[in-house]
This record gives structure tokens, C-alpha cells and sequence, in this order.
């Protein structure tokens, strides 16, 4: 018997660190970069042999910017897929950043289908102000490029970000649907370690406030819904439903494989963490060797995850499924928090979601049913 799962590889490398990234990433060095690959393809080899029954369906090469890869590294890596794994792969997706944009049209050879590019906004202040290389022109010439060469192409534009305010959210996504099926719209969240962290704790910078962002956030929306663009998950929005394959196993605790530094499995109900450490990492300090961090997941917390990341999803969930699954009563053991969030939740054909109007309000909802 065979287990679908996706695989999701880490590409670590950058050309510069965003203001706002707090994601484990190194400056790209060549030979370092070789060295990365040839351990993620050991990784791959060692987990493919340890899970036999995968079948790969879906690969997302995230980073970091895995646009900056070397093109003969990039063969190398998904010629390793292909030759140690089952794959029957439906969707591939690779992020890209516009200011290393010139492999597009490479991809498809490889068998990508699908580009992630990070737009972010496309306010020249704005770009300058969080950390970003390329410029507004430079977002939309690869978006032009990648739009007459895949089937998918994704953008992501991030809400609350300094100096922005509506009519820059509406401006930017006017200016990007037009060549995209999917877009990401993301609020900004800070870690305070982060430059911009740092910045906005010693009031060197000044963000929007909550009201202000969730303003941005209905009005993208909008303006997405005006060009058939329908929400399927808090912050993803997508077109004649082009929806992110591979993001969705991790909405609906579908199992996948993370390889490289910093990368995260759920694997049969357990959940593995890489070090987030090159040179560990390069040591084989990762799951292929059976390092890697492991939380096993009690099935209580099984339960809350199920809800908190069901809940993210326009569709909610099934309580018969719900039931099902975890050999409950939903509905009697949840029935105080059902009735305190009557006004937040909407139930129909035995299933639960939240109010579309009330989508914002997720992580308060979720915690409610955290006992």
C-alpha cells in the first residue's frame, strides 16, 4: 500500500536577508550551495528508503530564494527525485524572486508547473523600507514572463508593511491578477529579533495598526473577488480553483517530507524539525539519519490541530468526519464553545466554518476549542 505525500525542499540561500525575515537562510556561496545539495539528495535517499510506500505528488522548493540556486545544481536536485523516488507528481512549485528571475524560462524543462514570485507591494518606498532588492517594474516584468510560460503562476504581497496603506494594497493587486492564478496576501508579522523588529521596538519605524491592516486585508479582497479570485484559506485567494496543492496537506494534516536545514515532515501523526544549522546539517544532523527534532503529537493535540488548521479553510470541516477521525461527539463535547461562538460560526450540511466575514478572527476562534 502506497502513501501519497508531498515533499517540501528548503533552499537556504539568498542573495541579501529581507528587513522582516526571520526564516533560516545563508549568503549564496557556490561551493557551500553544492555541498547543501549533494546532502539533501543523501537525505532524500536515506528517507525514501526508510518510507518505501511514498509517492511523491507534490514538490514546493522554498527558502530562502530558490530562484538563486545555480541552474546545474537545480538539475541535479530534481534529477535525484526522480531517479531514487516514486513520484507521480501533480503540482511543482518553486519561489522566486524577481531580481532572480532569469531561469524562468529554464523551469519547465525540469518539470515545474508552478512559480511562486514574491511581489510583496509595488511601492518603491515600501520595497526600500523592508529590505527588497528588486523594484515595482522588475515584480511585474517577471510576472509578465512567468505568466506566458506556466500554468500557475502565484504571487505573494504582504499587508501591514510601513508607510503602506489601502490604496497601495488595491494599487498592487490591480497591477498583479492579471498574470497570476493564486495570490497570497499575508499580514506582516514581526519577530523582534528581525531588523525591522528591532526598528519598530526602538520606534525607528512605524507600522499600521491592527484596524488599519485588516482595512487592507477586506479591501485585497475585494478587489480579488472583482477579478473571480476566491478565498480557499485565510491569506490564499485563487482563480477557476487553482489552489496551492501542496500548502493544502498541510491544512488538512496530510503527511510530507521536508528536506534540508531548518525543513519540517509530519510523517504518520509525528512531526520532525532539521536543526536549523548549516554545517550541522552538513554533518547529516537530519531526519534521512534519524536526527532530527521529533514531537510526537498526543491525540489531544491532534484534535486541536485538526480544528485550528480545518478552521484556516473558506470549506471548515465535516463533523462527521471530525467524528470519525477522533472517536467523538463533536458537537456535545464542544457544545459550551459552540454556543459562546454561535455569532462566529456558520453551520450547514453538518459542516463548521467561520463566518466569511469573520475569517480575521480565526486564532481566537480555534483557541476556544483548545481544553
Amino acid at each position: 500500500m502506497t502513501t501519497n505525500r508531498g515533499l517540501y525542499i528548503h533552499i537556504p540561500f539568498c542573495i541579501r536577508k529581507c528587513a522582516y525575515c526571520d526564516f533560516f537562510s545563508v549568503a549564496l556561496d557556490t561551493e557551500l550551495a553544492s555541498r547543501y545539495i549533494e546532502e539533501v539528495c543523501n537525505e532524500l535517499s536515506l528517507l525514501m528508503a526508510a518510507y518505501p510506500d511514498t509517492v511523491i505528488d507534490t514538490v514546493y522548493l522554498g527558502g530562502g530564494t530558490p530562484s538563486v540556486l545555480p541552474q546545474s545544481l537545480l538539475e541535479r536536485l530534481i534529477a535525484h527525485i526522480y531517479k531514487c523516488a516514486h513520484v507521480e507528481i501533480k503540482e511543482f512549485s518553486i519561489e522566486v524572486n524577481p531580481c532572480s528571475s532569469d531561469k524562468l524560462s529554464f523551469y519547465p524543462s525540469l518539470g515545474i508547473n508552478r512559480v511562486s514570485i514574491g511581489v510583496q507591494a509595488l511601492q518603491a518606498g515600501i520595497l526600500k523600507a523592508i529590505g527588497r532588492l528588486h523594484t515595482p517594474q522588475e515584480a511585474l516584468d517577471a510576472l509578465s514572463r512567468a505568466a506566458r510560460l506556466f500554468p500557475d503562476v502565484s504571487a505573494d504581497i504582504m499587508l501591514g508593511l510601513p508607510m503602506q496603506t489601502v490604496r497601495d494594497v488595491e494599487e498592487t493587486l490591480k497591477h498583479i491578477l492579471p498574470y497570476v492564478t493564486h495570490v497570497s496576501q499575508y499580514m506582516l508579522k514581526l519577530s523582534e529579533s528581525v531588523p525591522m523588529g528591532i526598528a519598530v521596538k526602538e520606534k525607528r519605524m512605524i507600522l499600521p495598526d491592527d484596524d488599519l491592516t485588516a482595512d487592507m486585508y477586506d479591501a485585497g479582497s475585494s478587489i480579488m473577488q472583482q477579478y473571480a479570485f476566491e478565498r480557499y484559506e485565510i491569506s490564499n485567494f485563487a482563480r477557476n480553483k487553482r489552489d496551492c496543492m501542496h500548502n493544502l496537506k498541510y491544512w488538512n494534516r496530510q503527511e510530507y517530507i521536508g528536506l534540508g536545514a531548518a525543513a519540517h515532515s509530519f510523517i504518520k501523526g509525528v512531526r520532525y524539525e532539521n536543526p536549523s544549522d548549516m554545517n550541522a546539517y552538513l554533518n547529516g544532523e537530519h531526519l534521512g539519519n534519524g536526527l532530527a527534532g521529533k514531537t510526537d503529537i498526543s491525540v489531544k493535540d491532534a484534535l486541536f490541530e485538526y480544528i485550528m488548521l480545518k478552521l484556516r479553510l473558506e470549506e471548515g470541516f465535516e463533523v462527521a468526519e471530525i467524528n470519525h477521525l477522533f472517536h467523538i461527539d463533536f458537537n456535545e463535547k464542544y457544545k459550551e464553545e459552540i454556543g459562546a461562538l454561535i455569532e462566529l460560526l456558520d453551520f450547514n450540511n453538518g459542516r463548521i466554518r467561520i463566518k466569511k466575514e469573520k475569517m480575521l478572527l480565526e486564532s481566537y476562534v480555534a483557541k476556544k476549542f483548545l481544553k
